[in-house]
C-alpha cells in the first residue's frame, strides 16, 4: 500500500512538473527578482492607469502655484509653472514604459530577422549580417541616435524609432548564435527530411527553442532604453513639452533645486528603481530559463 501511494505521488509530481513551471519555482527563489518583478509591475500599472491615477492633467498649469510644496492640494507638490508634480511623475512613467517597451522590441524584430537569417543560411548573408554588427558595434547606439534625432528632429515617436533602429545588434548576435547551435539537431533534421520549409523551420522549431535567451535580452533591453530616453530628454533632445519626460524634468529642475529639491530627486529615484527593478527581473529570468540550472 505504502508502495502504490509513493508511485501515485511521484507520477503526480511528474505531471505537474513543466518548463514553466519550474521556471517559475527557480524564479520565484531569486528573491531579488521577485521585489524587482512587483516594482516592474507597479510601474508598468502606473503606466497604464495615468489618466485615472494621476490628480490633474500633466499640462494644467497654475501660474499662481508655481513652485509649491507638498500639500493636501498638491500631495508633492508643484514644478517651475504650476503643474501638479505628482501627475508629471506618473505621466512621466507613462513615457518611460512607452519607450522602455517598444525601443526593445524594434530592435527585437529586426534583430531576430538578422539573426535568423544569418544563423540559418550561413554564406554570404551571415557574411554581410556580421559586417553589420561589427560596424555598429564601432559606434554606441546612443551616439548614433543622438546624430540621427539632431538631424530628424526631437519627439516621442522619433525617439522611438531611432533607439529601436539602434539598439538591434544584440539581439542579432544572440539570435544567430541560437540558430546556429540548433540548426543541426536531430529535430531540425528530421523536418528537413520530410519537406518542412525553412521558414516553418525557423518560426516552428528554431525559434521556440531560442526564445528563453531572446527573451532575457529583452527584458534586460527596457532599462537600457529608458536611460536612454532620459538622457536625451536630458540633454533637450528627447521628449518635448508638454510631454512629461523623467529625464526632462531633472533638466528642468536644475535652477530650482535648492528651493524644490524634489523637482529633480523624484525624477531621479523614479529612473533608479525602475532600471533596478527591470534589471533585477532580467537576471531573475535569465536564470530561471537556464535549461542548465539544477533544481
Amino acid at each position: 500500500m505504502s508502495a502504490t501511494m509513493t508511485a501515485s505521488t511521484s507520477a503526480v509530481a511528474i505531471r505537474r512538473s513543466t518548463p514553466l513551471g519550474d521556471a517559475w519555482r527557480r524564479y520565484r527563489r531569486n528573491r531579488l527578482a521577485v521585489v524587482g518583478g512587483v516594482i516592474a509591475l507597479a510601474i508598468i500599472l502606473v503606466a497604464i492607469f495615468a489618466p485615472v491615477l494621476a490628480p490633474a492633467p500633466y499640462d494644467y498649469a497654475v501660474i499662481t502655484e508655481t513652485l509649491q510644496p507638498p500639500s493636501a492640494r498638491h500631495l508633492l507638490g508643484t514644478d517651475e509653472v504650476g503643474r501638479d508634480l505628482l501627475s508629471r511623475m506618473i505621466y512621466g512613467a507613462r513615457t518611460s514604459m512607452t519607450v522602455g517597451i517598444l525601443v526593445p522590441l524594434i530592435g527585437t524584430m529586426i534583430g531576430l530577422v538578422l539573426g535568423g537569417l544569418a544563423g540559418w543560411f550561413g554564406g554570404w548573408i551571415d557574411f554581410i549580417v556580421l559586417r553589420m554588427v561589427e560596424a555598429m558595434t564601432a559606434i554606441p547606439s546612443v551616439i548614433v541616435a543622438l546624430v540621427l534625432v539632431t538631424i530628424y528632429g526631437a519627439g516621442l515617436d522619433h525617439l522611438i524609432l531611432f533607439l529601436g533602429l539602434t539598439g538591434w545588434v544584440g539581439v542579432t548576435r544572440l539570435t544567430r548564435a541560437q540558430f546556429l547551435a540548433l540548426r543541426d539537431r536531430e529535430f531540425v533534421v528530421a523536418a528537413r527530411a520530410i519537406g518542412t520549409p525553412g521558414w516553418r523551420i525557423m518560426v516552428q522549431h528554431l525559434l521556440p527553442n531560442a526564445a528563453g535567451p531572446i527573451i532575457v535580452v529583452f527584458v534586460l533591453g527596457i532599462p537600457g532604453a529608458v536611460f536612454g530616453e532620459a538622457g536625451l530628454s536630458f540633454l533637450g533632445l528627447g521628449v518635448q513639452d508638454p510631454i512629461p519626460s523623467w529625464g526632462k524634468m531633472i533638466t528642468e529642475s536644475a535652477p530650482y533645486m535648492q528651493q524644490a529639491p524634489l523637482l529633480g530627486l523624484l525624477p531621479v529615484v523614479g529612473i533608479g528603481l525602475t532600471m533596478l527593478s527591470f534589471s533585477f527581473v532580467g537576471d531573475g529570468l535569465r536564470d530561471a530559463l537556464d535549461p542548465s540550472a539544477l533544481e
